[in-house]
């Protein structure tokens, strides 16, 4: 199942602070946020995924327009909605009950209706495929890469042949060892963490992970499921966080 700690740690910020667990900005807080503070949010979703359809339009499908979309790790819908406008119909997935209903809620309020808001789980049992396009942004990061793993098996499996898809993973980050053993430790054993927190006066929150992937891992992954048509755009998440958002096609290609 898609449980344990981490699980917990999402639906706490599903219930307390939506939009800042899906951006990290202090403007998103739930104390700061304001009607024109919550349309700066999903424009942020829109540039995003504007960018991302555009490199896929220019390097793997002219004029796409996906059929049956999927959003992995979809919170609130910064994603998922800008998505539904060119897709026949979408599939949010996220692990958060009340990340689901802010997104329900959303929509409504923006009249769309061809979202299907699903709760997920290692296995994604709740989902039916399959697929022509599959997303993820900023959310593999934040599971323990084990499962992660586990997670994309599922996904790539239910991606049809010539879907298309798009997904996101951090795989280094430059610490030093004080940092690193901080980190772990923190991960480990949550009370340090809240402690700490304590300590500052601030407002107990759970720790966001940031799990590294292995890419060799995810391109052996991707191979087995026939996606030999790729390419890859570097990210930064900080001055010492690196990611690789990877685009890709279940395709065969010839061999020379």
């Amino acid at each position: 199942m898609f449980q344990g700690k981490t699980d917990k740690d999402w639906e706490f910020y599903g219930k307390s602070d939506p939009y800042f667990g899906v951006v990290t900005w202090d403007k998103f807080k739930r104390d700061n946020l304001d009607r024109s503070g919550k349309q700066d949010f999903f424009q942020t979703g829109e540039a995003y995924m504007a960018a991302t359809l555009n490199n896929v339009e220019k390097y793997f499908c002219p004029d796409f327009h996906p059929n049956n979309a999927l959003d992995f790790g979809c919170g609130v819908g910064r994603l998922a909605i800008p998505l539904a406008a060119i897709s026949t119909s979408v599939t949010g997935v996220d692990v958060s009950v009340s990340m689901l209903k802010e997104g329900q809620a959303n929509c409504r309020e923006l009249g769309i209706d061809n979202i299907n808001f699903v709760q997920g789980d290692d296995t994604l049992s709740n989902v039916s495929g399959p697929f022509d396009f599959i997303h993820s942004f900023i959310v593999f990061q934040h599971i323990p890469t084990p499962r992660g793993e586990r997670i994309l098996q599922q996904l790539l499996n239910l991606l049809g042949e010539d879907g298309i898809g798009v997904l996101h993973f951090t795989y280094f980050h430059d610490s030093n060892r004080w940092e690193s053993f901080k980190y772990q430790a923190y991960k480990q054993f949550p009370f340090l963490w809240s402690l700490k927190n304590r300590l500052k006066g601030l407002s107990p929150r759970p720790l966001m992970q940031m799990n590294l992937y292995n890419l060799n891992t995810i391109f052996h992954m991707l191979q087995d499921h026939g996606c030999h048509h790729l390419m890859v755009r570097f990210t930064h998440h900080s001055q010492r966080t690196g990611g690789a958002i990877i685009y890709f096609q279940k395709k065969q290609l010839p061999m020379f």
